[in-house]
């Protein structure tokens, strides 16, 4: 079989292996930075979008605190209203403040059990005896030991 003029042979062909291996991985390396890139900006323009969204929510619930001291305003005097409904606040701010505090202590980010273990195994290893000498073969020769077919010295 012969090949055409216009055909690379096989040590031009493997000549050009490693820079085709370059260039595809060059290649390759855009590639992912493009999608990378185009993924960071989605997910950019949905934090913004949860931003948004946030600051609607903010003012939402100034909307309902209003609403609720207008609402006990039917019954009190505006400004008691206006008291129990901060009063009702500070009490669940409290409670929040409280109940995250006891979360941090008892979330203790350093681990315990692991370190337990990890002292264990290291007593244990420090438990193992090796031996100093190495083994004496049994031959007196200067010849060097040779180990015989079940792993005897010989």
């Amino acid at each position: 079989m012969s090949r055409k003029k216009d055909e690379a042979g096989t040590f031009e062909l493997l000549t050009r292996l490693p820079h085709q291996i370059v260039s595809l991985a060059k290649i390759e390396y855009q590639n992912a930075k493009r999608e990378i890139i185009t993924k960071a900006k989605r997910a950019g323009i949905g934090a913004g979008a949860i931003v948004v969204a946030l600051f609607f929510l903010f003012f939402m619930l100034e909307a309902l605190v209003i609403a609720a001291i207008a609402a006990l305003a039917l019954v009190w005097p505006w400004w008691l209203a206006a008291l129990v409904v901060a009063a009702g606040l500070l009490l669940l701010a409290a409670l929040a403040i409280l109940g995250g505090v006891a979360l941090i202590k008892r979330g203790n980010p350093v681990p315990e059990e692991t370190l337990d273990r990890v002292g264990g195994d290291l007593s244990a290893i420090g438990e193992v005896r090796v031996n100093a000498e190495p083994p004496v073969p049994p031959h007196s020769s200067r010849e060097m030991p040779r180990v015989g077919e079940e792993g005897n010295w010989r």
